[in-house]
């Protein structure tokens, strides 16, 4: 199993944690929640880094100092993140991948230096010495045209080629999954989509950049409903359009959303008839908040393939009952192939909403009968699956109940009993 330690970084003084195929973190605000999440974000998508790396010594032919390239690149992202590093101080960030595989960092001030395992570091110089030798196969560039033949052979061997590199890449980071980050403050977005113009975009967090490309790449598709997208991609990959998670998708993002999103010449749209609409940025908080994680949720399903997913602050401007919604979605994409979800939250609401699906495994192992009749099975939560944390004073604290394998109810339930005491208080002074 993977594993994180993050030491002296930001709100965290010290924490060793392994990494589930579902976490939840919550606690108050500024504790760290967000900065635990987006270290894991961030070293589950240093391979794109070292791919990154490789195009450009196929590009350009140039493979001096790979190490070293490959650690600005990373030094790039991390500040791209969380910005300059010189109020650091003894900062300690590593991350185990699998047994022998791990990457350490150590900041002090503009200090940054890395330490590669040994396997790491071989596995490595392997997919770059694969590149060296691809670029001297690659023909003398010259004043003289190819032929078309030639062309489509280059750009056939290339393919193959990163193809390969894709994979050992994969094998390297121990992970085959694309990796996605649905920041707080989505409701900005769409705003910012039809009605500001960003002059300056690169002051945005490098997670809502990251976002924004991913929307911006994404929108053109959403031109027609999801009904008629998933007949027209089965058409196309064969992909059945009526397996049970692609339909229960639909479904959930139509209860939640209470609308069709369109996208057209005119911008984004949420229809509530067949000729009815408002543009996004005048709908609910809600739906800005909420659509594109519905959207992107339906995408990876249908896609059939395996990502990892952060989603901050889920809950945001949600009714209760639809907190209880978009967490029966979240499962259900969880519960898709191999998909790994992390989740920071203030909501009880979110952390009673997967304990019934906790609930609903254990007491179907236990015999009983008719569960799936109240809960659809396609939610269901095996417990190993599932780590909770309450994040508080740089620090993490379980908040799993071992032996009934769920959620504590005093994690649950602190606020309400906080507002009760008050409550209680304030009756034994009443005098009538």
């Amino acid at each position: 199993m993977q594993r994180i330690i993050i030491k002296n970084f930001g709100p965290i003084e010290d924490i060793d944690i392994s990494i589930n195929d579902i976490m939840i973190f919550i606690g108050p605000q500024a504790s760290g929640k967000s900065t635990i999440s987006k270290v894991i974000y961030f070293f589950k998508s240093l391979k794109y880094e070292l791919i990154k790396n490789v195009m450009e010594y196929v590009v350009n032919n140039n493979v001096e100092n790979p190490i070293g390239t490959f650690s600005r690149l990373v030094t790039s992202k991390l500040m791209a993140i969380w910005g300059p590093t010189q109020n650091l101080s003894n900062t300690y960030l590593k991350y185990v991948y699998k047994e022998g595989i791990f990457i350490e960092i150590t900041i002090k001030g503009t200090d940054v230096t890395y330490n590669f395992s040994k396997v790491f570091t071989q596995t490595f110089w392997d997919i770059i010495n694969r590149t060296k030798l691809f670029s001297s196969r690659q023909p003398v560039r010259d004043s003289k045209p190819l032929s078309s033949s030639e062309r489509i052979s280059i750009e056939s061997e290339r393919k193959i080629f990163l193809t390969e590199i894709e994979w050992l890449a994969n094998e390297l980071f121990s992970d085959e999954r694309d990796v996605i980050f649905f920041p707080a403050g989505r409701s900005l977005l769409a705003t910012f989509s039809d009605q500001i113009q960003i002059n300056d975009i690169n002051k945005l967090d490098y997670t809502m950049l990251s976002f924004i490309d991913r929307i911006n790449f994404s929108k053109h598709i959403f031109s027609q409903s999801l009904t008629d997208l998933a007949l027209k991609i089965k058409k196309v990959t064969q992909v059945k359009y009526g397996s049970e998670s692609l339909k229960s998708a639909e479904d959930y993002v139509s209860t939640i959303l209470k609308a069709t999103y369109l996208f057209d010449n005119e911008g984004e749209k949420l229809y509530f008839s067949k000729t009815g609409y408002t543009k996004l940025h005048y709908a609910s908080s809600g739906q800005q908040e909420v659509i594109w994680i519905l959207l992107f949720i339906f995408q990876i399903i249908q896609k059939n393939k395996d990502f990892f997913v952060v989603v901050e602050e889920p809950e945001a401007h949600l009714y209760p009952e639809t907190q209880k919604d978009i967490v029966d979605l979240i499962c259900l994409l969880s519960n898709f192939r191999s998909n790994q979800i992390i989740i920071t939250t203030h909501s009880p609401y979110i952390l009673s909403s997967f304990n019934n699906l906790l609930y609903a495994y254990n007491v179907d192992k236990r015999g009983a009968p008719n569960v799936e009749a109240v809960v659809n099975k396609q939610l269901w939560i095996n417990p190993d699956r599932l780590d909770a944390y309450f994040v508080s004073d740089g620090r993490v604290e379980s908040i799993i109940d071992e032996e009934f394998k769920l959620i504590k109810t005093e994690a649950i339930d602190s606020a309400s009993r906080v507002i009760n005491d008050v409550y209680g208080k304030l009756f034994d002074l009443d005098p009538e």
